[in-house]
């Protein structure tokens, strides 16, 4: 039953590149644009026709992206990200469903890391892109993919806090990640807040 969709969804991609590479010349951007939203929607659908196959099959199929590198050393967790994060205006549910499985599949072996402490989430963007606006990174499926392979229990105020940071260094855009018990800000957060 799970190949039939699995093969269904490869057949309906197929129609799709077929009236893109058949009608090349009369292809608009609107048409492009379409197509790719379709095709980050059918990778989707074959990542989670994977996973329903490996819950119920003896024969499991590996799905995650091989360039999430997920590593803890001294206690912090750190992901390394080979994707540009999406903008909040040009986000879509695709595009937050792929980064969040890949992060929540790769971490699952960290599970319960930060159970029942605050936590903290450094998020560092490497873009080539000298005037990034780092408020418009759409970080939430990193967030998201933490909560559902359990590394921290909850993204409440109760059980973490997060910052972003922007760097101009890179042609190749990148995503770290650390994740680490919220004693190595807490004393510099009170320390800050004595000055006023």
């Amino acid at each position: 039953m799970q190949e039939d969709l699995f093969l269904e969804e490869l057949q309906e991609l197929k129609f799709k590149i077929d009236f893109i590479l058949n009608n090349k010349n009369i292809i608009t951007a609107k048409h492009k644009e379409t197509f790719l939203r379709d095709l980050e929607k059918t990778r989707y659908n074959l990542f989670d026709n994977v996973k329903i196959n490996n819950k119920y099959s003896t024969e499991k199929i590996e799905f995650i992206n091989n360039n999430y590198k997920v590593e803890v050393k001294n206690g912090i967790l750190k992901i390394n990200i080979p994707e540009v994060l999406p903008k909040f205006k040009n986000v879509s549910n695709y595009a937050y469903k792929n980064i969040m499985l890949n992060v929540s599949e790769s971490c699952r072996v960290y599970e319960n890391l930060f159970k029942d402490k605050l936590t903290f989430v450094l998020i560092i963007v490497h873009e080539k892109q000298e005037n990034m606006d780092i408020d418009n990174k759409y970080v939430k499926p990193i967030i998201d993919g933490l909560v559902v392979s359990k590394i921290i229990q909850d993204d409440n105020i109760n059980n973490m806090f997060y910052s972003v940071i922007g760097k101009n260094d890179t042609k190749k855009p990148y995503t770290e990640v650390f994740v680490m018990d919220s004693r190595y800000l807490i004393g510099w957060i009170e320390s800050v807040k004595k000055l006023f």
